[in-house]
């Protein structure tokens, strides 16, 4: 039988900084671990910086980063976390659309993008923007959700336009401009079985996101609880580019020198 179950309203983005846990923080160092295989030093462009988990670890590993993001409240958030870690001298946060992204051509070596292009009425002109501002041989890792036939309430909630498959994902980027290296459905079976099981309940049920989005960013926090999920994740990759499965597809790609 069913239980049935009131889904939380529709999250505003920006409007809930903190609301992030497990699978937050291990999507970050995935990104970060995916770029410095092809990238070890350089400017690097955090686009949509979200809360600033992403800009804070590309900086301690030395990258200069500029983080751009739409929400004010983002952008404020990711500061005031920036400068309560000394990082400030080498990172610059500004407000900005990147359906209207305003970067000199060839700006960046590098561009992050993670669970970012979902959000956008103008994927694709966002996508092309973001190209442009990478130098020839410039690296852009991003990642989105997968499946368009999973998009259900929870996408809903969280301001979501769409999911992707490989097949449109790999058109968006190539359709740019873009050369792939990577693209691969991550996210199984640990990642799906967490967010079924644990994230989706916690949301439904509670009918407050922001409660349980508080509750999760706790236990991150608190390192034999991360320590936990983030080894349960990393197990996930032995099927990164075995499977179709996954919550998620992740991508590297270059711009043609």
């Amino acid at each position: 039988m069913t239980v049935p179950h009131s889904n939380p309203p529709e999250m505003r983005w920006g409007s809930a900084p903190e609301l992030v846990g497990p699978r937050h923080a291990y999507r970050v160092r995935r990104i970060a671990d995916c770029l410095a295989e092809a990238l070890q030093h350089g400017h690097v462009l955090d686009a949509g910086c979200g809360a600033g988990a992403l800009t804070e670890l590309l900086a301690r590993r030395g990258y200069q980063v500029t983080a751009v993001d739409d929400s004010n409240e983002f952008v404020c958030h990711a500061l005031a976390r920036l400068q309560r870690a000394g990082l400030t001298p080498q990172v610059h946060v500004e407000q900005q659309d990147l359906q209207t992204l305003d970067f000199p051509e060839a700006a960046f070596d590098a561009v992050v993008c993670g669970e970012v292009l979902e959000h956008l009425a103008d994927d694709r002109g966002a996508t092309r923007r973001l190209a442009r501002v990478l130098r020839p041989g410039g690296v852009m890792v991003l990642t989105v959700p997968a499946g368009p036939e999973q998009y259900d309430w929870l996408d809903r909630w969280a301001g979501h336009q769409r999911r992707y498959d490989e097949e449109g994902l790999r058109d968006l980027l190539v359709q740019s401009g873009l050369e792939i290296e990577r693209l691969i459905h991550w996210g199984f079976p640990c990642m799906a079985l967490y967010e079924r099981f644990i994230q989706r309940p916690g949301l439904a049920h509670t009918g407050r996101p922001g409660r349980q989005g508080s509750m999760l960013a706790r236990l991150a926090r608190w390192a034999p609880v991360g320590t936990v999920f983030g080894a349960c994740f990393a197990v996930d990759r032995i099927f990164e580019g075995r499977t179709k499965n996954g919550t998620g597809l992740l991508a590297r790609a270059r711009r043609p020198k």
